[in-house]
């Protein structure tokens, strides 16, 4: 079962639908057992880094969903897009007297640059480290991203792909078994839905 991390954050049918090509067993969530019982996991989310970790921080029953989210990237490949992917970082310049998942070490700053901000349409990603999400992608090829914060991980291990906007950003990190993007791969057509299909048969 692949458990959709439900939090009030954006619309997930996008990503169900994305997911629904190469499985059924699907569940959105914010239900803790269910997500521990998951055999994968999916944090996507848009909108407030500040709002968001309020929501993830409230108690669920005994638990918030923060203390779910860091058992289970213990244990089971997770997945987290666009502000899944920068909620898994330490803090963000946007809310930053709030603490972030702290999967990940570093902290998510605003582009530095006079480009037009949020940064919105396609781009490509270069792939710097061989991951499995990448299987049967091309290098440098083009996905869909919508922000004005990217990760700036202190990690420099975890960074597995790169795209420039005024200049190279991290868009796609690995760490043992979780995944992050910041582009949105269930918008990415046919690259993205392969980079879906990737995550779905892992292992």
């Amino acid at each position: 079962m692949i458990a959709i991390i439900d939090y009030n954050a954006g619309n997930l049918r996008s990503i169900e639908k994305a997911l629904e090509l190469y499985t059924k067993n699907i569940v959105v969530t914010s239900d803790p057992e269910t997500i521990l019982s998951a055999d994968k996991i999916v944090l996507p989310g848009v909108g407030n880094f500040g709002d968001s970790m309020k929501n993830i921080s409230q108690k669920t029953g005994d638990c918030s969903l923060n203390e779910i989210i860091n058992k289970c990237v213990q244990k089971v490949p997770f997945l987290g897009i666009c502000l899944g992917m920068q909620l898994l970082l330490e803090k963000s310049e946007e809310c930053p007297e709030t603490p972030g998942l702290g999967v990940i070490k570093g902290d998510v700053i605003k582009f530095k640059h006079s480009e037009k901000i949020p940064h919105m349409g396609w781009n490509t990603v270069n792939q710097v480290q061989d991951i499995p999400l990448f299987e049967g992608i091309a290098n440098n090829e083009y996905f869909y991203f919508v922000h004005s914060y990217h990760v700036n991980p202190s990690e420099k291990d975890v960074i597995s792909g790169t795209t420039n906007y005024g200049y190279e950003f991290p868009c796609i990190l690995n760490k043992k078994n979780v995944y992050a993007t910041q582009f949105h791969p269930e918008k990415s057509g046919k690259n993205g839905l392969k980079m879906i299909e990737n995550f779905v048969e892992l292992i």
